[in-house]
């Protein structure tokens, strides 16, 4: 799924590979787009063994969704959440205990900028700034990973959620980053390529061992499993996020699609 529908079918040959591929629109900042994505996907009948919530957006001045979602935090975390918790029941019956569904998030290591969260103001009406709503969301997208897959430790887990960080990559979402536009060539001596970046995506989506290793305080950074903050390995830090998140999105039990 993803929001330029034509513009990723050109970029991945689509026409070559249409019995394989399948391109759907989403938009992560819309929560119609994704309910409607959400339902195609069911619609197909297929089994989902993965699901990686890779949209993203960075920086930029202060601005509100439709629902009155602060920009970064809706497409960053809410609309992955909103998509979580639409498939969530297909994942478990894709999954098994010997080989379980996966939820991948990528995150970042900006996550750590997000250990100042407050959350009477997740969307920032009081105080902005562009680093701290990037940070918080990808510090969301961690805390997400972290309770939703410890809460799968009381049963056989038939899906695993992991958040890693795909390393700092040369894409279209430094646009509002200044000095990335004007040294584009030290830019691309320093940064990993889109393909080097999707190295990590990849591991997570199908290394076997990552099927039952312990990552309570851990995410992936460079394929390998590394500590995350610790305002994000707070359960109690978690857990009121978690309940904002379905109290926004109105959710009243994870994976249980209403109606």
């Amino acid at each position: 799924g993803c929001r330029s529908v034509d513009q990723a079918a050109e970029a991945l040959n689509a026409k070559d590979h249409s019995d394989k591929l399948t391109i759907l629109p989403l938009d992560l900042m819309k929560l119609d787009s994704v309910r409607s994505f959400a339902q195609q996907v069911k619609s197909t009948g297929i089994p989902i063994h993965c699901l990686i919530n890779n949209a993203g957006i960075m920086f930029g001045p202060r601005k509100e969704t439709e629902e009155g979602f602060e920009c970064q935090l809706a497409t960053n975390h809410i609309g992955h959440f909103l998509l979580s918790h639409l498939l969530f029941s297909n994942l478990e019956s894709a999954g098994t205990a010997e080989k379980p569904a996966r939820i991948v998030n990528v995150s970042s290591i900006a996550h750590f900028v997000g250990s100042w969260m407050d959350f009477e103001d997740l969307h920032l009406k009081k105080f902005y700034a562009p680093e701290k709503s990037y940070g918080n969301s990808k510090a969301a997208q961690v805390m997400f990973s972290q309770y939703l897959d410890s809460m799968q430790a009381s049963k056989v887990p038939r899906v695993r959620v992991i958040a890693l960080h795909p390393g700092v990559v040369k894409t279209d979402l430094y646009t509002h980053v200044w000095w990335v536009k004007i040294f584009d060539f030290v830019a691309r001596a320093l940064m990993k390529t889109a393909e080097q970046g999707g190295d990590t995506v990849v591991h997570a989506a199908l290394a076997p061992d990552l099927a039952s290793a312990d990552l309570t305080g851990k995410y992936l950074e460079n394929s390998r499993l590394t500590n995350i903050s610790d305002f994000t390995r707070s359960l109690e830090n978690q857990k009121k996020l978690w309940e904002a998140s379905c109290a926004m999105l109105n959710i009243q039990e994870f994976g249980i699609v209403q109606g």
